[in-house]
Formats: structure tokens, sequence, C-alpha cells
């Protein structure tokens, strides 16, 4: 798999960095047919790199492997935010682009890597049992939930009373039951026995029911065998796990913990190799450096007539001296730095005068830039092509012709570390080293041209001096507070809550197999669950999993989530959380009310908020309800509790987050449109309308939740009737009629009576649809929004080219 992902990336390096830079596409949709090509192959790498990690145990291979696979994702991430901003959507439809590579909707997925929990298991695992144990001191001592009033004694008998009779009436109509069995059993017997048969009739009779039954049976049999053969019903050998599935899952702990063993080998490894190269070769290298400097001061002053200036720490050192370079050379480059230096100064008054002509020259030639943007479309520079290259030579260079017939276990390479840790080494020693010969360089210099020596140091000094200068850092409200007591002071007050254990798979849907048809129509397709679990993977888990890529990749600092009640909105929260080991901070309004009041309270609740998130990183901060932190006007009922009161500070937080913060604000709202858009549109970057499931992802649906609550879908349950006569319906609904259907009752009655579309019917038809009118309301608001509104203008500019084009044709008919 890394081999033929190897062979993949060749390709598209060659196509991506070509020798000649490619001519820009005038067609927005060949240009958008492009990068989605671009995508879904950079994203079939992504899975095979991401498999070829999870299966290696080389500790030495797999830093290649993830060095390569943060430069693929960054890589996806940039295509994604291409096509977004080509389209003017966030989701995007490339059907015909899939049938072109010969690719199932399901390649077309994001894989999630494993290693983002994985690699953190034993930190998550010390982190889930404080938590555990702080909410364990809280809650025994809390009420969990609104005390009830005390029953009196003639309403508690009354009670008693009602279930007794129950009681007795089950037995009374039971005993007369079995009264009126054995009376119509008699009259059968005596009706009978008027007619007798001989044993030979009787053995016929017999014979008949079992032949007859038995055939029956076989039929049934041969017809579940065949409806799963063609896939159109569940294979019941397929129920449960197998025996392949349970060595599978065994072989996957096994790996894991030879994982782990070879890295701590590996560690362990890398330790004692740097000491052993300090003892074997320190002592050479040191007198090697050394007689190399004394040589480099001897030839320039032979040269010169002077000893030269001896590089800064910040300039690299000794080690410029060391390349392959004559003394000339080493002398013309310290020069020309010193030059620069002096040039600076110079130059500050004259920039000072020419700020304003270089403005006005800047805005002419970013209009110019425009005008030969708007002529065709290119893709933008990218920041992980450089390190795709970069992992690819590497491959190519140390691994792709390796023999390892010797290696069978795949263990470290001890050569290996001997050349990367003998850099290491000699950087040390370089050190040590060039404060020794600066000591001596001085003492020279003193000893032969003192004056030159002492205004050298004096602009030295003069340049530390202003190095020390620095900019303003973040006050921190709480300097004197561990990180432990923050943690459980946020965990006592109900901010800092346990996530639920939900992966993003279980946000189960199916692909939208018509968007692209009904896009070229000039019809806006609905997205569909895998669409909004797609965008979910690319903006929150791939970017806080890995450092590497938040820091490089576009960065997105937020996050809405917009749609009807029940469509999933906080249970993606939860798997956003689950799938990356990251805290789960509330900062909804209604978690707020009566908690840190007042300005000072709020900043602090904030400091505290980002502080931790920061240090404890990954982190989610989650605001339930959005809409009440904009209100364009507050209820008279919610006035009292202030939700608009994290308006401000939240804006300001959210500014000083930067690119290696891997803090995600995610807001949930079912009535968006209730908020002020501006102000909701500065807060979250990115907005995603989650709208009610098609019929597809309820089909999907039904069969997960069913199979998850223990129950067993047969012949009798028509899913296929239930997802279409459930359209209007939520997941949430959903859900709530399994768990009310599938009680413990009713699952011991399985075997005898089967499970019903029309049961799970019954208990939807109580819950309230999602009707068309909301939906529209939210799609009027979501144009609203800037990329809605770009979209609208894009659409308009469009059907006043047609028009003009019209016009043009009429004319020159009217001419003719």
């Amino acid at each position: 798999m890394w081999l033929k992902s190897q062979a993949a990336l060749k390709e598209l390096l060659a196509q991506e960095l070509p020798s000649q830079p490619p001519q820009p596409e005038k067609d927005q949709r060949l240009f958008f047919h492009r990068l989605a090509t671009l995508f879904l192959r950079y994203t079939q790498i992504l899975r095979c790199l991401e498999a070829s990690y999870d299966q290696m145990v080389h500790p030495q291979k797999r830093r290649v492997l993830q060095h390569m696979l943060d430069g693929v994702m960054g890589r996806v991430l940039e295509l994604k935010n291409e096509m977004v901003e080509t389209e003017l959507s966030e989701y995007h439809y490339m059907d015909d682009v899939l049938q072109d590579l010969k690719l199932t909707p399901s390649d077309m997925e994001v894989p999630i890597p494993k290693h983002f929990v994985n690699q953190r298991a034993k930190a998550l695992k010390e982190r889930q049992q404080v938590l555990s144990e702080i909410l364990a001191r809280v809650e025994p001592g809390m009420p969990c939930g609104p005390s009830r009033p005390a029953m009196l004694r003639d309403e508690a008998v009354q009670l008693v009373q009602m279930a007794e009779r129950m009681r007795q009436g089950r037995l009374r109509s039971k005993f007369m039951w079995e009264i009126r069995r054995d009376e119509e059993r008699e009259r059968r017997a005596r009706e009978s026995g008027a007619k007798e048969l001989d044993c030979e009739q009787a053995a016929i009779r017999i014979q008949k029911v079992w032949k007859g039954c038995l055939q029956r049976r076989c039929t049934k049999l041969e017809r579940q065998r065949e409806m799963a053969f063609i896939g159109m019903a569940p294979d019941p050998k397929a129920l449960g796990l197998s025996g392949t599935m349970l060595r599978a899952q065994l072989g996957e702990e096994f790996r894991r913990l030879r994982q782990a063993d070879y890295e701590a080998e590996y560690q362990q490894a890398l330790m004692s190799i740097q000491e052993g190269l300090y003892e074997m070769e320190g002592s050479d290298m040191r007198e090697e450096m050394k007689e190399q400097l004394r040589q480099w001061f001897i030839e320039c002053h032979d040269l010169t007539g002077r000893f030269p200036e001896f590089p800064d720490e910040e300039i690299g050192g000794s080690s410029i001296l060391f390349a392959e370079k004559t003394p000339e050379q080493v002398k013309a480059d310290l020069d020309l730095l010193e030059d620069k230096g002096q040039r600076k100064k110079d130059k500050k008054d004259k920039e000072k005068t020419k700020e304003g002509k270089q403005k006005k020259g800047k805005d002419k030639k970013q209009g110019q830039s425009l005008t030969e943007e708007d002529e065709g479309l290119k893709l933008a520079l990218s920041k992980f092509l450089p390190v795709i290259s970069e992992g690819f030579t590497q491959y190519q260079t140390i691994w792709g012709n390796r023999h390892e017939s010797n290696n069978f276990e795949q263990r470290y390479e001890p050569e290996l570390i001997k050349a990367q840790k003998r850099k290491v080494v000699e950087k040390e020693l370089r050190l040590q080293v060039d404060e020794l010969m600066r000591e001596e360089l001085q003492r020279l210099k003193l000893a032969v041209d003192r004056d030159e020596g002492k205004s050298r140091m004096a602009k030295k000094s003069s340049k530390q001096k202003k190095g020390k200068k620095g900019g303003k850092k973040e006050k921190d409200l709480t300097p004197d507070r561990t990180l432990d007591s923050l943690y459980e002071e946020l965990v006592l007050q109900g901010i800092l809550k346990q996530a639920q254990c939900v992966q993003l798979a279980d946000y189960t849907g199916d692909f939208c197999y018509l968007g692209t048809t009904l896009r070229m129509a000039g019809i806006e397709p609905t997205p569909s669950v895998m669409d909004i679990r797609q965008n979910i993977a690319l903006y929150a888990i791939l970017r806080l999993g890995s450092p590497t890529v938040h820091e490089l990749a576009p960065l997105v600092k937020s996050v809405l989530l917009a749609g009807p009640a029940g469509t999933g909105k906080k249970m993606l929260v939860h798997a956003v959380c689950t799938e990356t080991g990251a805290n789960l901070f509330d900062l909804s309004p209604d978690n707020l009310v009566g908690k840190y009041p007042g300005k000072a309270g709020l900043s602090m609740l904030m400091h505290m908020v980002f502080k931790v998130a920061r240090l404890m990183q990954p982190s989610v901060v989650w605001i339930g309800n959005a809409e009440k932190t904009f209100y364009k006007k507050v209820p008279k009922e919610e006035k009292q509790a202030d939700p608009k009161r994290l308006k401000r500070d939240l804006l300001k937080a959210l500014k000083l987050l930067k690119p290696e913060d891997r803090v995600l604000l995610i807001g949930t709202s079912d009535k968006p449109y209730a908020a002020n858009v501006k102000m909701l549109c500065k807060a979250y970057e990115r907005v995603l309308l989650l709208p009610r499931p098609d019929y597809a992802s309820r089909y999907v649906t039904w069969q997960r939740l069913i199979n998850k609550h223990g129950g067993t879908i047969t012949t009798a349950l028509d899913v296929s009737a239930l997802a279409k006569l459930s359209d209007g319906y939520s997941q949430g609904h959903m859900a709530q009629a399994v768990q009310m259907v599938l009680t413990e009752r009713r699952l011991l009655q399985m075997l005898k009576k089967p499970l019903g579309a029309s049961e799970f019917l019954q208990q939807l038809a109580k819950a309230d649809p999602i009707y068309s009118e909301e939906e529209k309301t939210l799609q009027d608001w979501y144009m609203k929004t800037p990329l809605g509104k770009k979209r609208l203008k894009a659409a308009q500019e469009r059907a006043d080219k047609k028009e003009g084009k019209g016009k043009d044709k009429k004319g020159k008919k009217g001419k003719k």
C-alpha cells in the first residue's frame, strides 16, 4: 500500500509541480472538475497512507509515514478550500468524477486517522480518571434532578389497590381462557370419536402435515439465502461477531502492543546511541572543529590583513563556515551581512517618505493582478506540496531500495539512528566550540588590533540590546493558579463536561446520487448526511487531530451547525470530541445562568476556558442555542438570564487564537434566523446547514437504530416502506420511536412475534414532523450569510450574461 501511494504521489507531484507554470482555466466547470479529480485522488492516497501507518510496526518508517500523512491531509484541506471558493458552496457533488475514476461513493469519504486517539491513549485514560473522580465527588451531594413532592397516604393506598385489582383481573381472565380451551378440546374429541380412522389413514395424515411443514421451511430458507446473496436481506450468518472478526480484533490489539514496545525500544536506543557517539566520536569532532576554525582565522588574516568577525548564533554560528566555501567567499558573505545591517539604518528615513507612493503602486499592481485573475482560474500556492515532496524523496533515498531480509520483526535500524544523532551531537558540540573559539579569537584581536575589537564589541552589544526588545504579552488573570485547580473548578461549575462516546460513523446516511445532475439543471440539491459528515471531518476532526495540519492549513476557528431540532447537531459535537480526544467546554447561554456574574466574572470565565483549552489542546468550545448570544430582540422570559452576555468577549477570545492553538468553537442552533446575521457570521466562519434526512439516509438510519437497540430485521419488517412513510421526521424522532418500541419485554417477544413497521409508525405519529415552512425559512436565512450572498450574486451575473447573449442574437437576426 505504501508503494502504491508513492506511485500515485509521483504522478500527482509531476502534475502539480510542472517545469512550466500552467495556463489559467477560463471555464469554471472544467476548473472545478480538475479540483475534484485532485481531491479524490489525494483522498485515495490518504486512505492508503492511513492504513499503512496503522498497520506498520517499524518505528522509523512510522515517522516518515506520519510526515507524509500530515502533508496529504493538509493538501486535501487546501483543495477543499479551493472548491468552496470556486463553487461558492460548502457541499460538492462529484458523481461524474467518481464515474471517470471508477470509484464508489464510499471511496470519496475522507478517512479519520486512528492515531489521533491511539497515540494519546494513556493521557486520555488518565484525564478520564481525573474527570470521573471529580464528578464522583460532586454528584452524590448534588440532587440528580427536580425533587418530587411527597405522595399522600391515601394516594399511595389507591395506587396499590389499583395494581392489585389489575393483577386479580389478569389472573381471572387467564383462568376463564383455560376453561374455554378445555371445553373446546372436549367438544372436538367427541366429534372426532364418531369417525374413527384406521392406522394407515392416520399415518398418511401425519405424513402429509409433516412433509408440508418441512417443504415450507426449506422454501423459506432458500428464499432467505437468495435474498441475502443478491443483497436484499441481511445474511443470518453475518449477524454477530464471526471467527474472522474476532481474530482481526485480537490481531489489532497485538499490533498495538508491538507498536508501543518497539516505540519504547526506539526511544531508549536514541538516548543510548547518542551517549555512545558522545563518548566515541565527541572528542575527535571537537578537535576537528577547532582545527578548522583556527585554519580559517589564519587564512583570513593572511588574505585581508586582519582577523575576521565570528558569525553570530542567529546566522548559524560556525556551521556556515563548515560548508564547502573558500575563506574569501565566507568573508564576502560576512561583509554583505554587515553592510545590510548598516543600510537598514540609512533607509529608515527614505522608506517613510516613500510609503505613500509604494501604497499607490501596490494598489495599481493589485488591480492589474485582479484583472489577470478574472481572465482565468489558477490553483493557489500550496504549503503542503513541499512537505509531500520531502517525504517522497525521503522514501526514495532511504526505504525505496532498502533490503530488510534480516529485519523480519521490523525493529529499529541503528545505522539510521547514528546518522541522525551524529548531526545532533555535532550541533551541540559546535555551540561549545563556538564559545571557546570566540574567546580565543577575541584574545588574538586584542593582541593585534585592539581598536577594531572595541568598535566591533560596541556594535554587537547594541545589536543584542535591540534584539531583547519584544512585543507585549497577553495578560494572565490567573498567574498563581495551577492547571489542575483551573480544570477542577471548570468541572465543578459544569463548564467542562464529559463527552459522550459517539463515533462519526454513527451519524449514518447515504450519498446524494443526483447532485451533479440537479446542479447542472440549475436546481440546488439538498445535502445528504454523508456530505455533512464529510464537512465535519474536514473542518473539525482532521484539523484538531494533527498540530502540523492545523498550523499550516487554511485556518478555521469556528463552525456553526444550523438545522431543525433532532438532526444530530449535538451528536456531531460529541463525535468530534471522541474522534480527536478533545476536551468539551459548554458555554451555552442556558448553562451559564447564575455562573460568574458581572463583567469581571465573565472575563475571568473566558480567560479560564481558553487558557485551559490551549494548555490541554485539542479542545472544543460548544455553544448550544447559538442564536441566543446574538439575539435581534431578547424575549421577555429570557431577559433575566441575559443570553447576550458573551457577545463581545467571545469575539475578542476568537481573535486571540493563533494557528498553533488547536481550539475550535462549534455552535449549534435550530433557530438561527432569530439572531443578527452579521454578528453571527462574524463569530462563526463556516456555516453548515443540516436538513432533514432523505430516503436513503432514513433507510440506513432505521437499520442502524434497530440493530443497535437489540432488534432483528426480518422479512416481516419492511424497512423500505418504513423509510418512505417516515419522510419529514428527523433522526432524533426515529431514535425516540425505536427506544419506545424496543423495550425489554418487546425484545423477549421477538422470536414469537417479529417486529413490524406499524409499531414504529405509531410512535412516530405522536411527534411533530419538520414542516416545509421551517425548512424554507432556514434556506432563506442561509442565503443571507456571506457565502449565500456570494452565490446569489454569481447566479445573477450568469443570468445577466445569458440575457445579454440572447439580446445580441435577436439584434443580429433583425439586421439580417
